[in-house]
């Protein structure tokens, strides 16, 4: 039996729902097949991991917390809870932030970095490693590390006490609302412009209209990505000056 395997049968056995057994397993698989990692030398012995991820059905546990944050302020509310002792572990395929709280709690930074692909991350996390960078995880064009703050200042990154991160389990920016509504908005009046032209054209036209409407979405989908990862990178890079 497989380290996945074995997780799966028991966290299944300590009572986790069957739905959130399969999505933590399938984000994992994931996370093995991109990393090439070894699961029991990155996650540690499976039952103690099950143990760990156990009460997050639905919503995390006591000291476990998963949680979203858009890009604009994905850093910021990251070295928010980072200062509160959480740590994180992983993106799952959502892009939310899995994490964790150890005993006694320690500090911990995180940075956002843009990337395109896995060489791109794997090139970052040569470049930051000499700082004490680590990956913890990566969505869409963006990679994120993390370095123990005591690695930076020593046992004054002890966390005292246990404070209690904010009620909020996603957190939006401005800048995510103005960007997520206009391309919402770009999206609806295209859709209807579509709709509009295959249900009033000729068979002809409806061909036409549906090949240009698949190639334009694939080149404004590529456009877009490529834009959001220089803005990303442009933003990285005044930041971390």
């Amino acid at each position: 039996m497989s380290y996945l395997e074995e997780l799966e049968s028991l966290l299944r056995a300590r009572g986790v729902a069957g739905e959130r057994v399969r999505e933590t397993v399938d984000d994992l698989a994931a996370f093995v097949a991109e990393s090439g990692v070894d699961p029991e030398e990155e996650f540690g012995p499976v039952s103690e991991f099950a143990d760990d991820l156990r009460g997050q059905d639905g919503e995390a546990g006591p000291e476990s917390l998963v949680w979203g944050a858009d890009s604009f302020v994905a850093q910021g509310r990251m070295n928010e809870l980072g200062a509160q002792g959480w740590e994180i572990d992983r993106l799952d395929r959502q892009g939310r932030f899995v994490s964790h709280r150890d005993e006694p709690p320690q500090a911990w930074e995180y940075r956002q970095e843009s990337a395109l692909g896995r060489g791109g991350r794997e090139r970052l996390a040569r470049q930051l490693a000499p700082e004490g960078w680590e990956p913890c995880g990566h969505y869409l064009t963006h990679a994120y590390f993390k370095r123990a703050r005591a690695a930076v200042v020593g046992p004054e990154a002890a966390v005292e006490g246990r404070p209690e991160p904010s009620g909020k389990r996603f957190s939006w920016g401005v800048p995510g609302v103005l960007v997520t509504g206009f391309f919402l908005v770009v999206l609806v009046v295209s859709l209807f412009r579509l709709g509009r032209t295959l249900w009033e054209g000729d068979a002809a036209d409806r061909v036409a209209t549906l090949l240009g409407a698949v190639v334009g979405g694939a080149v404004g989908l590529a456009a877009m990505t490529v834009v959001v990862w220089l803005v990303f990178r442009l933003l990285a890079r005044i930041r971390n000056r």
